[in-house]
């Protein structure tokens, strides 16, 4: 089967795999044990803790272990009110943020009395920074916005972002989960109180995250999340030293079977719409059809052996509307419509082709019945 639904999750790269292997052998102790063979455990995880901070170019001591990326978002936001718990109850949050972003804020809105503001997209498939700055309040204590959409692929300017906040004092949590490995990050120039990363995003395992904290922003001796997997961590380790490594070398390559990707798609004229923003990330390609709905030709892909998503939760028949095509002002009869191609690294032209071809012969068979 062709696998393109990167966005979503990846493999295990042979690097990543090959180390979990190794120290589920050997490191096998609890980190949190004070004999040898905890030692030796403690030992990976520092390791592991000082390369993924190299990456980021902050302190290893900021960086916190979690069980996944939807922890390592809602550990951050959790973190960041407690410290300003005192200030206020007003979140600004994009319109197109991850699921566990927004569930976890429909809960601070019903159980804690959090006022929750949306903040709207511009067509340029990022959040609207001068409207941002007309919504802030006195009573605003943190802001929440993706580095990079997961569904779409726009860019989001967090430094702009980041710089007006800090002169207003108001915390910024950044779900950095489709960035990290793709983009340069460096929070050490960036005020930023939170950033959130996940292993699967990267081709390391699942079930493992980390989230960096500004030490300025939260007071925090150590962050207790109980027995750590150490295994997973230096797996995580392994895979986000070899992916930022080659981050240019990646960006290139799917730049370049994108624009052909996309080109051919362009001159066969299909009844479709590309998303195409100015500051996107290229691997991700968002496609909306004229007529098809988008759960119908998810599975029109599945039967010809080809992976891709509509970008949302749905089942057959019930598909929800694409919440990130909502903010962009798409009715939700058109966001319904929308499915998501997502390259990776052993993404080909020829895989693309035959994506091409199933959209052909899929678009002519819905309208010829």
């Amino acid at each position: 089967m062709i696998y393109l639904d990167y966005a979503a999750t990846t493999p295990m790269s042979e690097a990543a795999l090959y180390t979990y292997q190794e120290i589920a052998r050997r490191g096998y102790g609890n980190s949190n044990s004070l004999h040898d063979i905890g030692n030796y455990a403690a030992d990976i995880v520092r390791m592991s803790q000082n390369q993924l901070a190299e990456k980021l170019h902050v302190n290893p001591q900021h960086i916190h272990f979690t069980n996944g990326g939807t922890h390592a978002n809602q550990l951050g936001v959790e973190l960041l009110l407690q410290h300003k718990q005192k200030q206020g109850r007003h979140i600004i949050a994009s319109g197109m943020e991850h699921k566990s972003i927004n569930d976890f804020l429909e809960n601070l809105r019903l159980n804690k009395g959090y006022d929750i503001t949306y903040l709207p997209a511009t067509q340029a498939g990022i959040v609207d920074t001068n409207q941002l700055q007309h919504i802030l309040r006195s009573d605003t204590v943190l802001v929440i916005v993706q580095h990079i959409n997961s569904e779409i692929g726009a860019i989001q300017p967090i430094e702009e972002i980041a710089g007006l906040l800090k002169e207003q004092q108001i915390l910024f949590h950044c779900d950095g989960i489709q960035a990290f490995g793709k983009l340069a990050i460096d929070l050490a120039q960036l005020p930023i109180d939170s950033y959130s990363i996940s292993s699967h995003k990267i081709y390391g395992p699942k079930g493992i995250g980390a989230v960096y904290l500004n030490p300025q922003s939260v007071q925090l001796n150590k962050l207790d999340i109980g027995t750590l997997d150490v295994p997973s961590i230096a797996a995580f380790a392994t895979a986000a030293s070899s992916i930022v490594e080659k981050q240019n070398e990646e960006w290139l390559q799917m730049q370049k079977l994108r624009d052909s990707f996309v080109q051919q798609l362009k001159t066969l004229k299909f009844p479709l719409q590309l998303l195409t923003y100015p500051n996107q990330l290229p691997s991700i390609i968002g496609i909306l059809f004229d007529e098809i709905p988008g759960d119908y030709a998810m599975l029109a892909f599945n039967q010809a052996g080809i992976a891709i998503s509509t970008g949302s939760a749905c089942t057959v028949g019930n598909q929800m509307a694409n919440t990130t095509l909502l903010n962009l002002g798409y009715t939700e009869e058109v966001a319904k419509r929308f499915v998501r191609i997502s390259l990776g690294k052993t993404t080909t032209m020829k895989q693309l082709e035959k994506v091409i071809q199933v959209c052909e012969n899929m678009i002519t068979k819905w309208y010829s019945t």
